[in-house]
């Protein structure tokens, strides 16, 4: 009896030793980032069939040509240029992109598989282009010449200087006769006009230029160029201030004739309406038919209205009918094969559409408008010979819709590819903890201690008989799908929320891209260009307030702060504020009536104020107790020779915007101007050592300062470098870089990472791109620092300076570091090549007291090796492995709750994240670590100590009475 009792207590003693095992499930092992490939916002979509496959080919503001599968909208092909696009024209099987704003570049692509044809580059601004009929070549103007390519040459096979008094933005091409067609400015004898030169295609000899169309622009809304196979090409305009439409045939000298308005669209309108009607182009494909399309649209009875007009040939006569009307505005209107024309409008409940010709669709799109903002862009494409109607929206969204369904065929929400900024939210794990359990019995119940055991065993037991009713299999076969906003035990799993240009504030899981939530930001109709995104409550805490994010964009005048619950993306709240900002940044201080992480807005002006969010007394109260003086400087932006720091004043702490005075001002020397600035992001200031550790056992004390701030600028002899205390102004260190350079094609990078700085510019050939590293220590002796308990900005001692510099792995768009929970893990400098590669490299290969000869026994013990100038790209380092992410501008790092692992973000054209292990999963189980065997050995050491016991007793109880 004794013996059993022994062994009860044993086993529940033991029992109360059990901690909860946390895993992954078979579908996420192996599953360590998430890729997304994406085209960005387009500025114009062409539908084209290539190869019996339906394209619907798109340049974007990113840069972007591309071709979209119509029947699925996945990317057939892209690429991605370095300078906007200015030209896309489809024919036959080709594309034809023009770009460039100092020199204009041409480019002609096949058309079903993307590569590229030929190209040829031109002194000039691109600013139009167009295919020559029946031949290869193609016709461009280039700032002030007009030039005919070939892709037999690298030369222009003619070029013809312009008048550089016109502003030439559109070719029409009929027969041999290439008509030129510009804005030609208002002089003191004449009025602002169109000039047309007439040039033979074949020659490039000028045969005819005069002046038409008075007080017209070509992008006005007020003139159309119409093209016929045929029947020749005609302007088509109307006059501000005048009824009249004139219709014009390029080449001749005077008006064909003039017409009513009421007549010319079959549409009877009183004037008003008339002078307030506007005109647009809308064939895809102009010339190749003998009917010229465009739409007139007008306001009447409150509505907007617009009418699609076809010009064609009837005998000799030219003539104008109206083929369909529309209740949307023209650039909404597009058109497809023979008579069909489409059109959508915003509605309600989202967006409404129409297809008008020979055979006649309807159909609604729902969507809440609040999320994605209206309709700006329609197109029609056909997959199998059904019309698919493709819509844009304000914020991005591309959706295929479909006659007959309600549900979009597909749709890309392409907003991520303007994101300006970032936070990832942490999350809880899904209901099965004993908190959770809690919960679900009575929400506003918090547990014991006790409860939580009592709850976490009950959990367990269920498990176990839902295991065992299973017939013993595979544990994790069948659990709960989890959404985007349900985390994970280890922390992997986190809300991403993304702030875009576009106005659109999108929120996706970190672990597969899954689509949380979406918001559109405007002020009106305008979108708000969003800069900032800020974690204003966390609530990652069971029983928190819900988690609140908050979004700071500028508008037209104004600056839009807008908080949402991170979890349902629920519009807290959305403030205009009567100003522009001109930075935003997080205070340390809580405003205690909403729980929400205080928000400053600088306001710029002769005396430069702090706008405090939320505009609360309670927040500003909060800032005003704050037990240190806080600071921000202006005039760290590119450009500027001084940058200036303030401290905010509280002497009217009742006032949402709180005073600040000038502190200090650091004026760059005579001739050199700002390129950029960095400061501490994104908590990289952390550490959990205070010393490098030397290999002799003795400490080199790091300097860690969290006001450290960097400016570099440009200068006749190369770049200089400056490390300033943000709150004091004082110098703390400064380098030059001769015959360095900084240009929009070679931009200097710049991150701070504990008492380092690292940073990257173009050199110049043969060194090409050159990262520098900069680390600072509080002595040069080791085992000396600075005794005093508290440190001051105004008493500074000039820091310790090893610096070192490397030939950079290739050309970098953005620079980061990793990050993990106590920085005990080593970091990895995280590199965003051009190239489209996410490369992580140790931080040991940056050490800037790498030496110049074979490391010494100490220095090896300390971890240093022999300074190699080059650093590796090693296949192993890149995190993206096989993906090219295209347009990297920003990469982020967060910690998971395993010390061991970060989170990584890259993202800019692309979206990108995974997890990495810098010093190596030391907090994790190896693959190959044997389960069964750990079982097997703990089984039989109880067994060994429940058998053992008796024989031990019994041997006690011998020794004691013999």
């Amino acid at each position: 009896m004794h013996f059993l009792v022994q062994t009860v207590l044993a086993v529940l003693l033991l029992g109360c030793c059990l901690q909860s095992v946390y895993g992954l499930f078979p579908d996420e092992a192996g599953r360590i980032d998430w890729y997304r490939a994406q085209i960005g916002v387009p500025t114009k979509l062409i539908p084209h069939t290539a190869n019996d496959t339906s394209l619907l080919y798109a340049s974007t503001q990113r840069n972007v040509v591309a071709a979209l599968r119509a029947d699925d909208g996945q990317i057939a092909w892209r690429h991605v240029l370095d300078e906007p696009i200015r030209t896309l024209l489809v024919r036959d099987e080709r594309v034809l992109t023009q770009s460039g704003a100092n020199e204009s570049h041409v480019r002609v692509w096949d058309a079903a598989g993307g590569s590229l044809s030929w190209q040829v580059s031109v002194p000039g601004a691109g600013r139009a282009a167009a295919f020559v009929r029946g031949s290869s070549d193609v016709i461009a103007v280039a700032g002030d010449t007009l030039v005919r390519l070939t892709p037999e040459s690298s030369s222009p096979v003619w070029e013809l200087g312009l008048n550089n008094t016109a502003v030439y933005q559109r070719i029409v091409i009929h027969d041999d006769s290439v008509f030129v067609i510009g804005d030609a400015p208002a002089t003191r004898k004449r009025k602002r006009r169109l000039h047309v030169v007439q040039v033979e295609a074949s020659t490039g000899v000028v045969q005819l230029q005069y002046d038409t169309a008075e007080e017209v622009a070509l992008r006005g809304g007020s003139v159309v160029a119409l093209e016929t196979r045929d029947y020749g090409a005609y302007l088509v305009w109307r006059e501000p201030k005048n009824i009249l439409w004139y219709v014009h045939r390029l080449g001749m000298t005077s008006p064909m004739w003039e017409i009513y308005h009421a007549k010319l669209v079959e549409v009877e309108l009183m004037p008003p309406e008339m002078l307030s009607s506007t005109i647009s182009e809308v064939d895809i494909d102009p010339g190749l038919k003998n009917t010229a399309r465009f739409t007139l649209t007008y306001e009447k009875d409150s509505k907007t209205k617009t009418v699609v007009v076809e010009m064609f040939r009837d005998g000799d006569r030219l003539e104008m009918r109206k083929i369909a009307s529309f209740l949307a505005p023209g650039r909404l209107v597009a058109a497809g094969p023979e008579h069909t024309v489409v059109a959508a409008r915003s509605a309600e409940s989202g967006a409404t559409w129409r297809i008008r010709g020979s055979e006649k669709h309807s159909g609604d799109f729902a969507y809440a408008r609040s999320n994605y903002g209206d309709v700006v862009r329609t197109a029609l494409t056909f997959v199998n010979g059904q019309p698919h109607v493709v819509v844009q929206t304000a914020s991005g969204l591309l959706a295929a819709l479909q006659p007959g369904s309600d549900a979009p065929v597909w749709s890309r929400n392409e907003a991520l590819a303007h994101a300006a900024d970032m936070a990832l939210l942490e999350l809880l794990p899904p209901a099965s903890s004993a908190e959770h359990a809690a919960q679900e019995t009575d929400p506003s119940v918090q547990p014991s201690a006790v409860a939580r055991f009592v709850l976490r065993w009950l959990a367990a037991a269920r498990a176990l008989g839902n295991w065992a009713a299973s017939g013993f299999g595979i544990a994790g076969t069948h659990r709960p799908a989890l959404g985007p906003t349900d985390g994970d035990h280890f922390g992997f799993r986190k809300l991403a929320v993304f702030g875009s240009a576009t106005g659109a504030v999108t929120a996706v899981g970190s672990q597969d891209g899954a689509h949380a939530w979406s918001h559109h930001l405007a002020v009106g109709r305008a979108p708000v260009r969003i800069e900032h995104v800020f974690v204003a409550r966390s609530g990652h805490v069971l029983g928190d307030a819900a988690p609140v994010v908050v979004a700071v964009g500028r508008g037209r005048n104004n600056t839009v702060v807008a908080a949402f619950d991170a979890l349902t993306g629920n519009v807290l709240s959305q403030d205009v504020l009567p100003f522009v900002y001109v930075r935003a940044f997080e205070l340390p201080a809580t405003d205690s009536a909403s729980g929400l992480r205080v928000l400053g807005l600088v306001v710029d002006g002769s005396e430069p104020r702090l706008a405090v969010w939320p505009a609360t007394s309670d927040a500003v109260d909060a800032v005003c107790a704050f037990g240190s003086p806080l600071f921000f400087e202006l005039g760290d932006t590119a450009g500027s020779t001084a940058v200036r720091g303030y401290r905010i004043e509280c002497s009217s702490p009742s006032e949402p915007q709180l005073p600040a005075r000038l502190e200090w001002e650091f004026a760059l020397p005579a001739g050199e101007r700002l390129v950029s600035a960095a400061r501490y992001e994104n908590g990289a200031q952390h550490t959990a050592l205070q010393g490098r550790v030397l290999g002799d056992r003795r400490v080199l004390y790091k300097y860690l300062n969290p006001h450290l701030g960097m400016l570099a600028t440009q200068h006749k002899q190369g770049i200089g470098v400056y490390v300033i205390d943000r709150v004091s102004g004082r110098l703390l260190h400064s380098a030059v870089h001769e015959y360095a350079s900084v240009s929009r094609a070679h931009p200097f990078l710049a991150t701070l990472s504990e008492n380092r700085v690292i940073y990257q510019f173009w050199q110049g050939l043969p060194e090409g791109y050159v990262t520098a590293v900069i680390e600072l220590f509080e002595s040069d002796r080791p085992d000396t620092r600075d005794e005093r308990t508290v440190v001051s900005s105004s008493d500074l001692r000039v820091p310790s300076v090893h610096s070192a510099a490397f030939v950079s792995p290739g050309a970098a768009t953005a620079l980061g570091t990793t990050r993990t929970g106590s920085s005990i893990t080593t970091r990895d400098v995280l590199f965003g090549l051009a190239s489209g590669k996410l490369l992580a490299l140790p931080d040991a290969l940056l050490d800037p007291r790498r030496p110049m000869r074979a490391p010494t026994k100490d220095e090896q013990a300390e971890g240093l090796m022999e300074y190699a100038a080059p650093l590796p790209l090693d296949p192993r380092r890149v995190l993206s492995h096989q993906h090219m992410v295209a347009g990297i501008r920003h990469v982020v790092s967060e910690p998971t709750h395993l010390e061991s692992t970060a989170v990584v973000a890259a993202f800019g054209l692309d979206v990108f994240f995974t997890r990495t292990s810098p010093s190596g999963g030391f907090d994790q189980l190896a693959p190959s670590f044997s389960k069964a065997n750990l079982v097997i050995t703990t089984l039989a050491l109880a067994a060994g100590c429940l058998l053992g016991a008796p024989m031990v007793r019994r041997k006690l109880t011998n020794r004691a009475w013999a």
